[in-house]
């Protein structure tokens, strides 16, 4: 994860936390697989909301980064699968 400064558009490697209105990069671990594009490739199927299911605020919003691969499933030491996009 990283966050970007939007007066130098310097990247910070490891910030904590973001706050409200941050740009970061981050991974997202989902139940399943999702069918998503890179958004330089499609702004419909690269971009996604998060939303709380408690209440449907919107949490956040994001653009999908390109992969070198797919994505594959993630293994740990718990009973919990994932996927990491």
């Amino acid at each position: 994860p990283s966050r970007l400064t939007l007066d130098d558009l310097s990247l910070h490697p490891h910030p904590g936390q973001l706050a409200a209105n941050d740009i970061g990069r981050v991974k997202i671990r989902t139940a399943e697989p999702l069918p998503v594009d890179s958004y330089a490739d499609s702004r419909r199927t690269g971009s996604f909301l998060l939303i709380d299911p408690a209440d449907g605020t919107t949490l956040t919003a994001g653009m999908v980064g390109a992969s070198s691969t797919a994505p594959e499933p993630v293994r740990s030491e718990s009973a919990d699968d994932g996927w990491d996009l």
